[in-house]
């Protein structure tokens, strides 16, 4: 049943009235549920008077009202509101009312709820694990990326090569050869936008669902997030003081089909692989024709001797497959790591990347590339591990009294995270919930349950002064802790 009378027209704010105004002005009453159902309009020639255009501009908006279903015109009768226009109800609208919407999937909650990769939007202690860019030479950089863009000409607007730009490609086989003793062809090295989202391809290409995977317990979560996205059956692998429990690793799951270790500086333990375990680990993944992923998010910074010798480089038989990034020496907006892998799996790789984002920006890989080559990257990494090393030692500095209370780390001269344990996991979460300190606690990496906890502290970006009033705030809250009492008899 159409109702004849005529409605009142929304307001339209605008000097000039244009015919997009009329025609949002119109739309937006009808899906606010203002003009309602069935409701007649004004002619065409009242509207234009009403409005103060022309009527062939308001012939104009009401036809294409009546095109897109909101509006239905009957000869000898007038305008009319759709009679569908009903059951559309504004985003305004949903808002402000309770209603139910569908149940995303379990898989999808599961992930949402790993919220560990997102990183906070304000650095503070013990949350600044990106990289520190007050060192970065950015004058360098704009005038590298003036360059790039230069040379690239209207190509770097076109497609770019999933697999990588080979400039880029065969900088970064050079970096690596020079500063991790690890020798490839720059076709072996695929390009991504960052750490996860390579593990998220290499779980997609080599996984099947059910595939076991070795997962260091405690871990990083993201790895996780890949392999539960790929459908893997996790087998969580204890950590110790000299890393990755391979044994156990065997014991639980001896025919996985992949391990993920992070082996120059265990995330988040901070701990090395020892030469031993390597060893072991290269040898299952021989006998078992197993795949192992290195990520060695941080091996360049190792603050006493040389950073340690990459598993890729100690294995003969290419099952170990080298994840690399350059966020975390440059700076996190870079969005730039790589794989380094058997040239078999660069365009299987290359096709999933198309799927997931396509290439990344040629601008960026160019400059970066520029970057590496004329020697700026290996000046900023050294001065950059000076840096991180001096504030790990003033961290460890401030943080001595807590050793007293029972508290440990490792020795591990590396990273830019430092991990602090108790055997009294309680005591440790009162200490977490103390004060306004942004402290991780490990337990929240961790896939099985422990009796102990600590603290994951990341210092990367963090001010020297920022560090020492945060450490200085973490021991004095480890010192009022109910607990302390308990930890005091025990000691």
């Amino acid at each position: 049943m159409r109702t004849p009378r005529g409605a009142l027209l929304p307001p339209v704010s605008a000097e000039r009235v244009k015919r997009g105004h009329l025609y949002r002005s119109i739309r937006a009453a009808i899906l606010q549920g203002t003009l309602g159902a069935s409701q007649q309009l004004p002619s065409t020639r009242q509207a234009a008077q009403d409005y103060g255009v022309s009527r062939g501009l308001m012939e104009e908006v009401y036809d294409q009202l009546v095109e897109e279903g909101f509006l239905d015109r009957i000869v000898g009768r007038g305008t009319f509101i759709s009679l569908h226009v009903g059951s559309l109800v504004s985003p305004r609208t949903i808002k402000n009312k309770d209603q139910s919407l569908p149940r995303p999937s379990r898989r999808g909650l599961s992930l949402a709820a790993n919220a560990a990769c997102r990183e906070p939007q304000t650095p503070r202690p013990f949350n600044g694990g990106i990289a520190d860019t007050t060192e970065f030479p950015w004058k360098v950089w704009c005038r590298l990326q003036a360059r790039a863009t230069r040379e690239l000409g209207r190509a770097a607007l076109s497609f770019a090569d999933p697999r990588g730009a080979p400039e880029l490609r065969a900088s970064v086989a050079s970096y690596v050869a020079q500063f991790r003793g690890m020798h490839c062809d720059p076709h072996q090295v695929i390009i991504f936008n960052s750490s996860q989202q390579a593990l998220n391809a290499l779980s997609v290409l080599l996984l099947d669902r059910g595939d076991a995977v070795w997962l260091e317990d405690p871990c990083y979560l993201g790895a996780r997030a890949a392999f539960d996205l790929a459908g893997a059956d996790i087998k969580p692998v204890p950590v110790d003081d000299d890393g990755l429990r391979v044994d156990l690793g065997i014991r639980r799951s001896a025919n996985a089909r992949l391990a993920y270790v992070t082996p120059s500086n265990q995330y988040p333990m901070g701990v090395a692989l020892s030469l031993e375990r390597r060893i072991a680990l290269l040898d299952w993944a021989k006998r078992k024709d197993s795949w192992v992923v290195e990520d060695d998010y941080d091996g360049e910074f190792r603050y006493e001797g040389q950073p340690l010798t990459p598993l890729y480089a100690l294995d003969s038989q290419a099952r170990v497959l080298y994840l690399g990034t350059l966020n975390k020496v440059m700076f996190v907006s870079l969005r730039l790591a790589y794989l380094i892998v058997p040239e078999k799996l660069v365009e299987p790789l290359a096709n999933i990347r198309t799927q997931l984002d396509g290439f990344t920006s040629p601008v960026t890989q160019r400059t970066t590339s520029l970057f590496i080559d004329e020697g700026y990257f290996a000046s900023h990494l050294r001065r950059m591990r000076s840096i991180y090393g001096l504030k790990r030692t003033l961290l460890i500095r401030e943080l001595s009294p807590l050793s007293e209370l029972g508290w440990t780390w490792s020795n591990n001269p590396a990273g830019m995270h430092l991990s602090v344990k108790h055997r009294n996991g309680k005591y440790v979460r009162e200490v977490a919930a103390a004060g306004s300190l942004d402290l991780a606690l490990l337990s929240f990496y961790r896939v099985l349950r422990s009796s102990e906890d600590g603290l994951f502290l990341r210092f990367g970006s963090l001010a020297n002064d920022s560090l020492k009033e945060g450490a200085r705030s973490l021991v004095s809250q480890a010192r009022i802790s109910p607990q302390i009492a308990q930890i005091s008899q025990i000691h």
